[in-house]
Parts: C-alpha cells; sequence; structure tokens
C-alpha cells in the first residue's frame, strides 16, 4: 500500500479539523507544522474560554464575500458541520441567539476531541515554525528547504496575525511570498473603534445600546447590543460586528458611530420623562447619568467621529488576506498543483458568533472531502 503524505501548516482550527478527518484514511500519512508550543491556542480562546464554534443561521450576507460564502453553504451547512463533530464524538448546545458550544462548555473539549485521531497516521509537530516551501517538477512539496520534509498534498492553515502582538506580525507568513498569491493587505476587523473627543470619565461604563454605524450621514449598519466604554473608544460584541462592516467600506473617511442609549426603545420620549422625572437617573447609567449633568448631550443620537479600530493585536480576526480568486470551490489552488488554502488565510470575514470558527471548519471540511475522494 503506497501511502500518500500531507502536509498541514498550522495547528489551529481548520488545521486540527482537517487533520482529523484525513486520519480515517491508513493510507494517509498527515503532518501537522504549529510553529507555537501547543495547537489551537485562539481555538481554546474562543467564546471566553467556551468556544463559540458556529452558529445554527448562517447566510452569506455574514460575510464580506457573500457569493463566495454562498458557494460554501450550499455544499456544507451548519447542520452538516454538526452532523461532522458528531461522528467526532462531539456533542453541541446552543443558546438564544443560536451560537453553538460544545455540550461541556469549556474549549478544551473541542481541541481534545480534534486531537483523538482514528489511526496512528497524524504526527503533529510543535514549536515548529515552517520557513520556506518548494514545489518539486512532478508537484511534490518540500517544507523547510533541502533537507526538508518531502509532501504529495502541502495545506495552509495559518490563520491571521489577529491577536498576535506587534512583534510576532512582521513574520507572519513570509514563506509564502515565493508563491504569489494575489491578496487584500490585511487589517483589524472584529475590533473595539477608537473614537475622537470620547470623555475619559465613561471608561469603564457598561451598557446596553442601539449603534449605528454611519459614513456622510448615510446608514451603514446599526444592532443592540452592550457597548463598553474605553478610555480611547469603546468595544462589545454590537461594536465588533459594526467593524466588520466598517471593513467592508472601500473608503472609510467620514465614518461615525451614533449611540442610542434608550435601546429599549429607539424612539422614547426623552423630553417628557425630563419633564415628569426632572433627571435620567432611572433611564441611564450613573457614569452616562453624571456627564450629561456636567455638559448635556442627546442621550439618542450619542455620536462619535471615528479614527480606526483598535490594533491587530487586540482584534478577534483580520479582514484580507489571499484573494478567493486564487482557489477552486474545493480550496484548491488554481496556480499550484496539490495545493489547499484554509480558513482564516483567505480573503473571508464574518461577523461575531461563531461564523469565522464556521468557516475555518467548513473550508476544512470541503478540502479535506477532497482530498480522501482523490485517493
Amino acid at each position: 500500500m503506497t501511502l500518500k503524505r500531507v502536509a498541514i501548516v498550522g495547528g489551529g482550527a481548520s488545521g486540527l479539523f482537517l487533520a482529523r478527518l484525513l486520519s480515517q484514511k491508513r493510507r494517509l500519512k498527515v503532518t501537522v507544522f504549529e510553529k507555537n508550543a501547543q495547537t489551537a491556542a485562539k481555538l481554546r480562546a474562543s467564546g471566553g474560554g467556551r468556544a463559540n464554534i458556529f452558529n445554527r443561521i448562517i447566510t452569506p450576507e455574514d460575510y464580506n464575500n457573500a457569493d463566495f460564502a454562498k458557494a460554501l453553504l450550499s455544499t456544507v451547512s451548519p447542520e452538516k458541520l454538526d452532523e461532522q463533530f458528531r461522528k467526532f464524538g462531539l456533542v453541541t448546545v446552543y443558546d438564544s441567539e443560536n451560537r453553538v458550544y460544545p455540550a461541556t462548555q469549556f474549549s478544551q473539549t473541542v481541541v481534545d476531541v480534534l486531537s483523538t485521531f482514528d489511526n496512528n497516521n497524524v504526527n503533529i509537530h510543535t514549536g515548529t515554525p515552517v520557513t520556506s516551501l518548494s514545489q518539486k517538477e512532478g508537484g511534490a512539496w518540500i517544507v523547510n528547504g533541502n533537507h526538508g520534509e518531502i509532501f504529495d498534498t502541502l495545506v495552509l492553515a495559518t490563520g491571521s496575525p489577529a491577536n498576535l502582538l506587534p512583534k510576532f506580525q512582521s513574520d507572519y507568513n513570509k514563506h509564502l511570498a515565493p508563491l504569489h498569491l494575489k491578496a487584500t493587505a490585511l487589517k483589524p476587523s472584529l475590533a473595539g473603534f477608537l473614537l475622537e473627543n470620547i470623555p475619559k470619565s465613561l471608561s469603564g461604563c457598561r451598557t446596553k445600546a442601539i449603534v449605528s454605524l454611519t459614513q456622510d450621514n448615510h446608514l451603514i449598519h446599526k444592532e443592540k447590543g452592550e457597548v463598553i466604554f474605553k478610555d480611547e473608544g469603546i468595544s462589545g460584541i454590537v461594536v465588533m460586528n459594526l467593524s466588520s462592516y466598517y471593513r467592508r467600506l472601500k473608503s472609510t473617511e467620514n465614518c461615525r458611530l451614533s449611540i442610542n442609549l434608550t435601546h429599549w426603545d429607539e424612539n422614547f420620549d426623552v423630553n417628557r420623562h425630563l419633564t415628569l422625572y426632572g433627571s435620567l437617573t432611572g433611564i441611564i447609567h450613573p457614569k452616562l447619568e453624571s456627564l450629561y449633568k456636567k455638559k448635556p448631550f442627546d442621550i439618542q443620537d450619542f455620536t462619535f467621529k471615528i479614527k480606526d479600530t483598535y490594533p491587530t493585536d487586540s482584534a478577534q480576526v483580520c479582514s484580507g488576506g489571499i484573494n478567493v480568486g486564487e482557489i477552486d470551490r474545493n480550496f484548491l489552488s488554481k496556480k499550484h498543483k496539490n495545493l489547499y488554502i484554509l480558513g482564516e488565510m483567505l480573503d473571508i470575514d464574518g461577523l461575531c458568533g461563531g461564523y469565522n470558527l464556521f468557516f475555518a471548519f467548513a473550508s476544512a471540511m470541503v478540502a479535506g472531502n477532497h482530498i480522501l475522494k482523490s485517493l
């Protein structure tokens, strides 16, 4: 029996899911290269340590590239992904917002399940960065130079530089340069906003609100959720979702955030309430009321000009990456033989709530099934 050797560069969500899927075939020998001391660092931190692995309701519009997402969803639905997780032995549950978690509510469970292989044909090399890639004339890949290993198939699954410290961002995927893959510049997404002239007295204030993103007075998107005020800006899930829409704009000039603090009724009669009760004590956070007393503002249109998002090291994902035109529907490179590109490496990013991990797992599922069918 001839073994087919597969190299997976990156031991994150995509890489581990793919390795687990491929482990069912003895004819495959799989090697995972992970530069960190342990695999799946971002997956372990997902959902506040509970691992929000996907969402039960996903539409193409939840992603920056709706056409590509639509094609993927026609192949892998949330139901199909859940079925595959259950085949791996992972039982899932979901909350009122359709966010899916392991039944244990513990992210390590997901990592352990994905690291339990059906055969002993998977080797994971942690603390092993990939510094170079080259392809032989017949299509085989060499990992890490002349004395490196040779593989029949190469899978790139190194994620994005989101949440990496600046000193590590500069080396992100330098080894891909010789492949000449077209890419869009990486920028932080699912991040808080840095705002002009935000009162520092509000730092630490957490409140529910309706938040609107506008550009030149045109509404881009609005959502209701918790807002967290910081020294230089705001954060929270609703804010991170707005940052995803912000990154989809061709230009980010003249963008503003408007915060409506009467979240229970965006048309609540504030003036009538003031006439009746003389204060806003019963309807807004004490820090906001204290600011209002010193310098009154419109609590239904508390508006700030956006300077930028918070930097990449505090973002959950990045917008940009390798253009989806570089791959086919099986995530197979159109330019290089026997090369697959998965997950956050691609110019696909989604909203907060399990959408990005869904894409990571779904891309690995499609590529994995294509590799298995090719045997």
